[in-house]
This record gives C-alpha cells, sequence and structure tokens, in this order.
C-alpha cells in the first residue's frame, strides 16, 4: 500500500475525528505522531495518511464532514 497525506495538524482530537470518520467511511487510516512529547505540541506534526487511490474521496469527506 503506498500511502498519501490527506491532513496534519497538532491536535489529537482533530486526528481521532478524522480516523473516525474515514473509518466510518471505510476508508483504511495510518496515522503518524511526529510531535515532540518533551514540549507539548509546540514542534512537529500529527499526520494521517490513507491509501493513495482512496486520498481524493478521503479529503472529501473530511471536507465535508468540516473537519478540515
Amino acid at each position: 500500500m503506498k500511502e498519501k497525506r490527506v491532513m496534519f495538524t497538532v491536535s489529537q482530537i482533530k486526528i481521532m475525528t478524522a480516523k473516525h470518520v474515514l473509518n466510518e467511511a471505510g476508508i483504511e487510516t495510518f496515522v503518524l505522531d511526529q510531535t515532540d512529547s518533551a514540549h507539548a505540541g509546540i514542534f512537529g506534526d500529527i499526520n494521517l495518511y490513507v491509501d493513495e487511490s482512496q486520498a481524493i474521496e478521503a479529503r472529501r469527506i473530511l471536507v465535508e464532514q468540516e473537519v478540515i
């Protein structure tokens, strides 16, 4: 599976919401947390990835559901 990033944020809540919305739509997600835990979200992002073939649909769903 080749992944494509569809969203990034510093908010765990936003990532969890996006994951839930996409999983409910049948789109498998992968999260890569690159935040620096020593600085409480000041440095780095949390990235949300999906299969490249589903990236356009995933972005459409996230916009439609007002997650991004």
